[in-house]
């Protein structure tokens, strides 16, 4: 179970980190565009799907539990977003405009809806919203996008683990 996990784990972080970066050169954000966490669902989705699908047929006779199929997608989302992780730290630390460049896309994109803001939350909320937006720093980038990936492998695995099971008969 570990061996196919560590396999699809390191291959859905190569994955992650490689939509990431090339969400940037098609002009996406992914620190604020919400379809990027839809993406990481159906990513992820993916290699716990393949995980637990080769541990089924290949390692398992056919047969899937439900708690195997929850441990091998825990083990693949998570240590996914380990090598998500290490690969961001690195990125951050390389590129010194990366936070500038978040803090200027998520002013434009605020500014570009605060008629809409600011007529649901108020002028003062949005203006603590422009003030919080200075204030973020690579940590708070690098823990949000780390968070969305076990989040989105947390609500993605169950469901997969439920469509896989097979008991013996």
């Amino acid at each position: 179970m570990l061996k196919t996990s560590l396999k699809y784990a390191l291959l859905s972080g190569v994955f992650m980190v490689l939509v990431y970066h090339l969400s940037f050169k098609i002009g996406v954000n992914p620190q604020i565009d919400l379809g990027h966490l839809f993406f990481d669902l159906v990513l992820l989705g993916m290699f716990i799907f393949f995980a637990e699908k080769e541990f089924k047929t290949y390692r398992n006779a056919g047969i899937l539990h439900f708690w195997q199929g929850m441990t091998i997608g825990f083990l693949v989302y998570t240590l996914g977003a380990v090598v998500f992780l290490i690969a961001q730290i690195i990125y951050y630390n390389f590129d010194t405009q990366a936070v500038i460049n978040y803090q200027e896309a998520a002013t434009n994109f605020l500014n570009e809806r605060s008629e809409i803001f600011i007529e649901k939350f108020g002028e003062d909320v949005y203006q603590l919203q422009v003030e919080e937006i200075q204030k973020v720093t690579k940590w708070d980038l690098i823990q949000e996008s780390t968070i969305k990936k076990i989040i989105a492998g947390f609500f993605i695995t169950p469901v997969i683990s439920i469509i896989l099971r097979k008991q013996p008969n």
